[in-house]
């Protein structure tokens, strides 16, 4: 074998292993970024990891004593019955003040099977939440579960449609 020759597959070798090691590296480091705990992101997170994972007792352990007191208790259904739906969440902004949070995140559902037969939708979901005995919990019924809006106080009036 020539020394050029020797060169160029020592050169391949340091390649190969280059893209092994990248491969690696990539698929060890892949996953969601976690939030950190006691945060308004975190609890968003949680929230949507126990819808994705169909589990109604933990989704349904983030809302607030106020939430509950007003809808009663969110129906189980409206967490574990999403059909062969999936979703991907991406963080959009988080504004926090004076114990209250919005946590605004792109949430991308698919549904059905791709190539042909998938599609799929992307749209904005605005999470509320308060602070309650030092943790972060849900103000509104989060997406997907529905509880009807609070009543409108006396003297308070809705902007008229333009």
């Amino acid at each position: 074998m020539s020394a050029s020759t020797r060169w160029l597959v020592g050169v391949g070798g340091a390649v190969l292993v280059v893209a092994v090691l990248s491969a690696v590296i990539a698929l060890v480091a892949s996953g969601p970024d976690e939030f950190q705990e006691g945060t308004p992101e975190r609890v968003v997170q949680r929230y949507l990891a126990a819808v994705a994972d169909r589990d109604a007792t933990e989704a349904l352990s983030f809302l607030s004593d106020e939430l509950v007191a007003r809808c009663g208790m969110i129906p189980r259904e409206s967490v574990t019955q999403r059909g062969d739906a999936r979703f991907r969440a991406a963080l959009e902004e988080t504004i926090t003040r004076d114990g209250t949070a919005q946590v605004r995140v792109a949430i991308t559902e698919s549904y059905g099977d791709p190539p042909f037969g998938g599609g799929e939708s992307t749209w904005s979901v605005t999470f509320e939440l308060v602070q309650e005995n030092g943790e972060w919990r849900f103000l509104e019924a989060p997406w997907p579960t529905y509880c009807p809006p609070k009543p409108l106080t006396e003297g308070t009036s809705v902007p008229a449609a333009r």
